[in-house]
């Protein structure tokens, strides 16, 4: 069982309040008034709509929040969850439909990635489908992310063929079809999990997490690139975003150039805050390593 199946949080569901994004590319935490742990932030391209994961009462689902009036909405659970677990939500780059993963019935076993239909003018969302066995299977399938073009698919699963902890993989989408996922390769899978990967404003650029998905050892968040048709790791991000010696989660970036991530980094926090930087100083924090 995985550190997202053992979140446990006592408290109930309650408003929040959203920081607006700083003007200087330093770090900051969205200002939030909940117990809960926050992961994975997901804003829509029209930056009117915020998704995310909480555990509520021991059940993983997906909460948002809208931008109405100048002012965000308290958090409610999305109109798609489940009866199970469901988690890791991410919106296509045209803001038409989310992805995320459930362990719903009829899936392949485990958590498996769906995609839901969503409609920006209304704000109303489909009914989630299945990715299908070209990407699920009888393991975990985590953390899904579109490329910037929308012609990838990024996400992490332990499925047979890897290293037998999480790896991530890509697959080609076209048409609205999933091709054939392959691995990122020997420079990025190692013994450790790798998982809850986004894309950094390139296909060719990517954030991960790794280290141990069970939540004990702790997590560090790396930039990795592709370069010659190979993907290199380039060490982890500065200190700054890797800011609990726990666990540092949950990448993702905005259409307006924002990184957000999760981290427990306040004085004596011990869950999981939503936070943000510019990507410019993210990346620039690397290259200066």
């Amino acid at each position: 069982m995985t550190f997202r199946h053992r979140l446990a949080l006592a408290a109930p569901l309650t408003a929040i309040a959203l920081a607006a994004p700083a003007a200087s590319p330093g770090v900051e935490r969205l200002a939030i008034s909940t117990p809960m742990s926050d992961v994975r932030l997901a804003v829509s391209p029209d930056g009117r709509h915020f998704l995310w994961g909480v555990v509520d009462k021991g059940k993983l689902e997906i909460v948002e929040s809208r931008l109405v009036d100048g002012s965000w909405t308290p958090p409610v659970p999305v109109s798609f969850n489940g009866d199970a677990n469901d988690f890791d939500p991410a919106f296509a780059p045209d803001g038409r439909s989310v992805w995320f993963f459930s362990n719903r019935a009829g899936g392949a076993g485990g958590d498996d990635l769906y995609r839901v239909t969503f409609d920006p003018r209304t704000r109303r969302y489909g009914v989630p489908q299945n990715l299908g066995p070209m990407v699920n299977t009888a393991g975990n399938e985590w953390a899904p992310s579109l490329s910037p073009d929308g012609k990838s698919l990024l996400f992490s699963s332990n499925r047979p063929g890897g290293s037998g902890r999480q790896d991530l993989y890509i697959a080609p989408l076209q048409g609205g079809r999933v091709g054939t996922p392959a691995s990122l390769g020997p420079a990025i899978e190692t013994g450790e999990d790798e998982f809850d990967a986004t894309f950094a404003g390139s296909a060719d650029t990517i954030v991960f997490t790794r280290g141990d998905a069970e939540g004990e050892a702790g997590t560090k968040l790396h930039l990795a690139v592709l370069r010659d048709g190979a993907w290199q790791d380039k060490g982890a991000l500065p200190p700054e975003i890797n800011c609990s010696t726990g666990l540092n989660i949950g990448p993702s970036v905005s259409h307006a150039g924002r990184f957000h991530w999760s981290a427990a980094c306040g004085p004596g926090d011990t869950r999981l805050d939503l936070w943000s930087a510019d990507l410019s100083f993210v990346l620039a924090g690397v290259a200066r390593r």
